[in-house]
Formats: C-alpha cells, sequence, structure tokens
C-alpha cells in the first residue's frame, strides 16, 4: 500500500477499495469490544467535529466509553502543561499522572547514551510509567510529549487503550506537523514538492 502518494482518494469519495479485503473481512476484524469504542469514537466526531479542541474531545470519549479512572503519561519537559491537562480531566475523571522520569534511575545504570557525556542523566522510564498506571486501574492512558520510541514502549506496555494528545517536537513547539506546514521546513528536508519555490 502507497496511500499517501494517492491522489484521487476514492476510498473516501467514492467506497473504492484497493485492497481485496471484502465488507465482511474487515466487519469479522472487529470485536464487539473494538465496535464499542468504534461507536464511542464515531460519536465523538459526529457530534463534536470541528468544534472542540482535542482535549476536550479525549474527555467527551472517555465519557462516551464510561471510563472513571485515566492515566496520564507524560514528559517531564512538559510538567506545567501536564499540571492543567490533569486539572481538566479531574473535573470528569480520577486521573492518575506518571511523568517520564519516575524513578530516578540513571541513564549509566543502562547503559544509555546522555546528552552530555560524563554528567548525572536520569533515563525516561517508559515502562514503568505504564506499570505504575497498571497498578492504579487506570481505563484509558493519555500520553504528552514522551520522546520518540519512548512512546512506543509505553504504548506496548500498556495493557489498556492508549491516545496520544501531544507529541514531542522540541524545535517546533511540539507541533511536528510544523515540519511539513513549512515551506523552509519542506526544501531542508528535501520533501518540497515540484513547482514550488
Amino acid at each position: 500500500m502507497k496511500c499517501a502518494k494517492c491522489t484521487h482518494h476514492k476510498c473516501y469519495l467514492a467506497g473504492q477499495n484497493c485492497t481485496g479485503m471484502t465488507a465482511d473481512a474487515v466487519q469479522a476484524a472487529y470485536t464487539e469490544e473494538h465496535l464499542t469504542m468504534m461507536r464511542a469514537a464515531a460519536c465523538t466526531e459526529a457530534r463534536f467535529y470541528n468544534q472542540l479542541t482535542r482535549l476536550e474531545e479525549t474527555a467527551e470519549f472517555c465519557k462516551l466509553m464510561n471510563y472513571t479512572k485515566i492515566g496520564l503519561a507524560f514528559c517531564i519537559g512538559l510538567s506545567e502543561e501536564a499540571k492543567l491537562i490533569e486539572a481538566y480531566f479531574a473535573k470528569s475523571f480520577q486521573v492518575y499522572s506518571v511523568c517520564c522520569k519516575v524513578c530516578g534511575i540513571a541513564k549509566e545504570q543502562l547503559v544509555l547514551e546522555q546528552i552530555k557525556a560524563g554528567a548525572r542523566e536520569t533515563m525516561c522510564n517508559p515502562l514503568m510509567q505504564a506499570r505504575l498506571l497498571q497498578a492504579k486501574a487506570v481505563e484509558f492512558c493519555v500520553t504528552v510529549g514522551l520522546c520518540v520510541g519512548h512512546d512506543a514502549l509505553f504504548t506496548g506496555a500498556c495493557q489498556v487503550p492508549v491516545s496520544c494528545l501531544a507529541a514531542k517536537d522540541r524545535v517546533l513547539a511540539h507541533n511536528p506537523l510544523g515540519a511539513v506546514y513549512s515551506r523552509y521546513w519542506r526544501r531542508k528536508l528535501g520533501i518540497q514538492p515540484e513547482g514550488q519555490v
């Protein structure tokens, strides 16, 4: 599949199926648990399309899923933002939050490369973030600014669904799509569409 290179998007516009998978096969892939989540996601989209921020949509989705406990896994560099996000979610849910540096383990303990050689650097700890939130019996997790790779480890270790509220981008104010919206960055990355200056 090379959907990113498609120019007509007929799957969206006309229901075209390029995969060879039948509608029955697609339907069979979704368990009742999946369908419950799909229905809540569809309700969130249909009822609040272009009206709510992702923060608000996340809360509405969790309400539709009847979740009462949610976990917040965040980067310590976004502590102030995490405090505000937790305050917002706490209006409707029990919220448990765990920062990335939990346990305070030095990078050298796991023989990890450091930003500044010889300095004392605490490693990010996505597996313990997941384990500590699991111990609180959260039903859903939200990530805020976890590092590339650490986010994948956290998501893989979680036994509940995970949604990313904010993706880390230290250069672009945590807006990774800025790299493709900006003509300067498109040129720098070598992805400027032909014919554009």
